[in-house]
């Protein structure tokens, strides 16, 4: 189950905030249970909305391997 304020999302244990990056948006993503250990370990989109939705993109996918 996800978490989330304005800024900030907890998703399948990984911490994800959002910044405001130049004209749009940029997501970190921090460790949770297992290191993502490929990039990114960030993304752009022009709305946070976009940002948040390929931060959980990458890490799903990183979850499947």
């Amino acid at each position: 189950m996800s978490q989330t304020s304005e800024n900030f999302l907890e998703y399948r244990g990984y911490s994800l905030n959002a910044v405001q990056y130049g004209p749009g948006w940029r997501v970190h993503i921090s460790p949770g249970p297992r290191l993502l250990r490929t990039q990114p370990d960030r993304v752009s989109a022009a709305t946070k909305e976009e940002a948040f939705a390929e931060a959980r993109a990458v890490v799903d996918h990183h979850l499947v391997r």
